[in-house]
């Protein structure tokens, strides 16, 4: 068992509805009230040690019971249950590797992938932003998160999320091809005169 602290960075673009929004915007400013509404986000397996206020993010230092190499080996088993179609045993196999390493970033993206697929799309993007926040967002990620803006028609939202994909890796030729559509999609309603009202423009708006 391992219990090595792990910064992880919670930006306030992917908190605005939440406790941890109310940060940023000076809503709670007590020390502890900030301490306290971070330790109910994270759940009672995580400690926190330190918060580090940013304009952008909180950089919190945690740590927590982990079994790391057991656990990502649950998490590989689990994506391969899952391309096979079952589901169930898929979702139960990504659960046991997040009880044995609730800092699994691979273990979350899986467990949001069959959220998403269930049309579950509140509980996907939980799990894709915790998912962010251990790790660093990554292209699978911002795709998913795009995904979900979508599906709430928050088409400048899912601009956003795919423009940093891009940033992160401008060879992601997957997010390069979905923004490339939406734009030719936003471009002929526009032409068509059916261009719907902005319904947001920044993440979890």
């Amino acid at each position: 068992m391992q219990r090595p602290q792990q910064a992880l960075i919670l930006r306030r673009d992917d908190h605005k509805r939440d406790a941890i929004g109310a940060v940023f915007l000076g809503a709670i400013s007590d020390e502890a009230q900030i301490r306290a509404a971070v330790a109910r986000y994270l759940g009672p397996v995580v400690q926190v040690r330190s918060i580090q206020v940013e304009q952008a993010a909180l950089r919190v230092e945690v740590e927590c019971s982990r079994f790391p190499i057991e656990s990502q080996n649950l998490a590989r088993l689990g994506k391969s249950l899952a391309g096979r179609g079952r589901m169930r045993g898929a979702a139960d196999t990504f659960a046991e590797a997040l009880k044995l390493d609730p800092l699994n970033a691979e273990a979350l993206k899986g467990r949001a992938g069959l959220h998403a697929l269930a049309g579950e799309m509140t509980e996907a993007e939980d799990c894709w932003v915790r998912a962010g926040e251990i790790r660093g967002y990554d292209g699978e990620i911002l795709r998913g998160l795009a995904s979900v803006a979508l599906s709430e028609d928050r088409r400048p939202t899912a601009i956003q999320y795919l423009e940093e994909a891009l940033l992160v890796n401008p060879n992601d030729s997957e997010s390069r091809a979905i923004l490339d559509d939406l734009r030719r999609q936003i471009e002929l309603r526009f032409r068509d005169g059916t261009a719907p009202p902005n319904r947001g423009s920044s993440p979890k708006e």
